[in-house]
């Protein structure tokens, strides 16, 4: 056991307690009209929550509802939602729940879980299986950002998979990689060599998944919310096809998207909701 990130993680733990008694604390006399629908999770980035959400708001959207999405404004995730065609708002949640109250009929909040302030919220958390049940699980000893017990207000838990895992076949929601295409739609074919970059968390999901189907010559592993431009523009001159996510695809410019040689990866969604959408099942 490293002691250091131990240490670290207590401080993390300490900071998330007063941050939550005070900035993120609850607001008294706070009624909202419009209902708010929160995608949230204990890990610290790469649980699906965007891609979830996109999922969720095109359900509705499908229902004849007004969805607004509300996020952070990291750069990535705000453009790839507003790429999808969805209504997408960025900034302090809560103010942002006071702005379009009664403007929509259903809010979902991309991420957010820590704010006590969006206690009207029904909450969905995903999970891969972690165990956030002690400074152990916290970051950066472990990879939670809080602990179970620190969140009664979780609605509703969805158990999350990759399609090629053992555990896919029990979880209520499975991720699956799309083959890459370019920007005239063309296919990569399989069994192609590759460059492949990643600027998300938990990026080895993507890298395993592309391992399924293509051969890695060269692996660029970014932090997230990283802007890959640089690294796309160097692995373009590798002479390969060069593969990225969609997620980080949308903060590049024209110029390298309608590169025949880049190549980006969507990631599709597979879900049984059956405490919203029981009709469609």
């Amino acid at each position: 056991m490293n002691p250091f990130s131990l240490f670290a993680a207590a401080l993390w733990r300490l900071g998330y307690f007063i941050d939550s008694k005070t900035r993120l604390a609850p607001k008294k006399n706070t009624n909202f009209i419009t209902p708010l629908l929160g995608i949230g999770s204990l890990l610290a980035g790469g649980a699906g929550k965007t891609p979830y959400t996109a999922f969720l708001a095109q359900r509705l959207k499908l229902r004849g509802l007004s969805v607004a999405i509300l996020c952070k404004n990291t750069g990535d995730e705000n453009l790839w939602f507003a790429k999808k065609g969805f209504e997408v708002f960025t900034g302090n949640r809560f103010e942002l729940c006071k702005k379009l109250d009664g403007k929509f009929n259903v809010l979902i909040s991309d991420d957010g879980l820590e704010d006590s302030r969006l206690s009207h919220a029904f909450w969905v958390c995903l999970t891969w299986g972690e165990r956030a049940e002690s400074l152990r699980d916290i970051i950066p000893h472990g990879n939670c950002r809080s602990l179970w017990k620190d969140h009664p207000e979780i609605a509703c838990i969805k158990k999350c998979a990759m399609e090629w895992e053992s555990t896919a076949k029990a979880a209520d929601i499975i991720f699956s990689m799309g083959l890459p295409a370019n920007a005239n739609g063309e296919i990569l074919p399989k069994n192609s060599e590759i460059a492949a970059i990643a600027g998300i968390a938990r990026s080895q999901r993507f890298f395993f998944g592309l391992q399924r189907n293509y051969h890695i010559a060269k692996k660029i592993d970014c932090p997230d919310h990283f802007n890959v431009q640089k690294k796309v523009e160097y692995a373009l001159k590798l002479d390969l096809p060069v593969v990225i996510t969609e997620k980080n695809a949308v903060r590049l410019p024209e110029r390298l998207i309608e590169n025949k040689m880049l190549f980006v990866c969507g990631v599709e969604v597979n879900s049984r909701d059956y405490y919203i959408f029981k009709s469609d099942e």
